[in-house]
């Protein structure tokens, strides 16, 4: 079983932050939490990791795989975000909405949508942030379930699934929501929700129609 590590969702202990980045540095896989579910993070430009991951998710590659950032211009370094897109992020990260946009030239195939897209997001929760900021790079944010199952809430059902084949399980309470990320196509006109979640369709209407 993973080493477990916990930190105040409030208020995370620099150590454990540096100590959960550089696994992922070095190419471990770690579960961290977020606003919607834990997630399994490690360097989305390595292979090796992302091959890993699907393996122990026991998933195909075809669906590509979604992507944390620590903030707006950490996204932008691995994705051309369109005007509207821009405009979303600005408006609901972090938070629970992920975009679909074009990734940038040169972003490893591993964790590719269909037509070169990329899925990312802000997570809003500060262990989440504080830990990719201080690994430099946007990491794998896929939840931290075997492919069909529940994604966890708490660090205890990420660990109860996946803890033996990870590094690290960093635990930061439970989530702030009960439903995945919204997940939002602004590649498309209109834009499409592509999976319902935390962010309301409702609260989504008046961006729907822009191009």
């Amino acid at each position: 079983m993973a080493r477990r590590l916990a930190l105040d969702p409030k208020s995370p202990d620099p150590k454990g932050v540096a100590e959960a980045a550089a696994v992922i540095r070095r190419g471990g896989l770690v579960i961290l939490p977020t606003d919607t579910a834990y997630g399994l993070a490690g360097d989305p430009k390595d292979p090796a990791v992302v091959k890993r991951i699907l393996t122990i998710k026991e998933r195909t590659q075809k669906a590509g795989m979604p992507v944390l950032a620590a903030n707006l211009n950490q996204a932008r370094q691995i994705a051309t975000l369109p005007p509207v897109a821009e405009k979303l992020a600005q408006h609901f990260w972090p938070g629970p909405l992920t975009l679909i946009v074009p990734a940038r030239r040169g972003f490893p195939e591993g964790v590719l949508g269909p037509g070169n897209t990329v899925a990312v997001r802000v997570p809003n929760h500060l262990v989440a942030v504080h830990i990719i900021r201080d690994v430099g790079f946007a990491v794998t944010g896929t939840s931290a379930n075997r492919s069909g199952a529940a994604s966890p809430r708490t660090a205890e059902e990420a660990e109860s699934q996946l803890g033996p084949e990870v590094d690290l399980v960093v635990d930061g309470g439970p989530t702030l929501h009960s439903a995945d990320s919204t997940i939002l196509n602004c590649t498309v006109y209109p834009l499409q929700v592509v999976r319902a979640g935390a962010v309301p369709e409702a609260a989504l209407q008046p961006w729907l129609g822009v191009g």
